[in-house]
């Protein structure tokens, strides 16, 4: 009688043991996956407030052939304040990346701190030489996207 006892003590003893490694495993497993919902929920809540809209009127002629700069008004129609400097700001010009480097920013109403929404700013875009005929640039910042289609006669 006693043997059963210890057996069933034993057999108890070693279910707390394993179901405590599990507990153990399945924690840390929820945790790491509780943090990836989180940072995908706050990269979404930031493509959900980030809006950018080229508001230069495309029959103005945006592209300066003797300087090679392409010239557009950008307005943040979001609700997310954006760096002033177009940090994470993607342009590509007829398809090619034109590089940050190239890329001139000038905040023309609002505080220099952000550029907040509904505040506008003047991208200054140094490009090859563009010929006469219909183009296209693309801004994209936090996932958003804007396209501006303007024809150089």
């Amino acid at each position: 009688m006693a043997s059963v006892s210890i057996s069933h003590l034993i057999l108890f003893i070693a279910s707390l043991t394993i179901a405590a490694g599990v507990v153990g495993t399945m924690t840390s497993g929820v945790e790491r996956v509780n943090a990836a919902v989180e940072a995908g929920s706050i990269d979404a809540s930031d493509q959900i407030r980030t809006d950018i809209t080229v508001i230069s009127d495309a029959g103005s002629p945006v592209y300066n052939s003797t300087e090679g700069n392409l010239t557009l008004l950008v307005k943040n129609t979001g609700t997310e304040r954006l760096p002033p400097d177009g940090t994470n700001l993607e342009v590509l010009v007829d398809g090619q990346f034109i590089h940050p480097a190239s890329v001139h920013t000038t905040l023309l109403t609002g505080t220099g701190d952000s550029w907040a929404g509904g505040d506008v700013m003047k991208l200054e875009i140094e490009v090859d030489s563009l010929g006469t005929g219909d183009h296209r640039a693309k801004l994209t910042i936090n996932s958003k996207e804007a396209v501006f289609r303007f024809r150089i006669s």
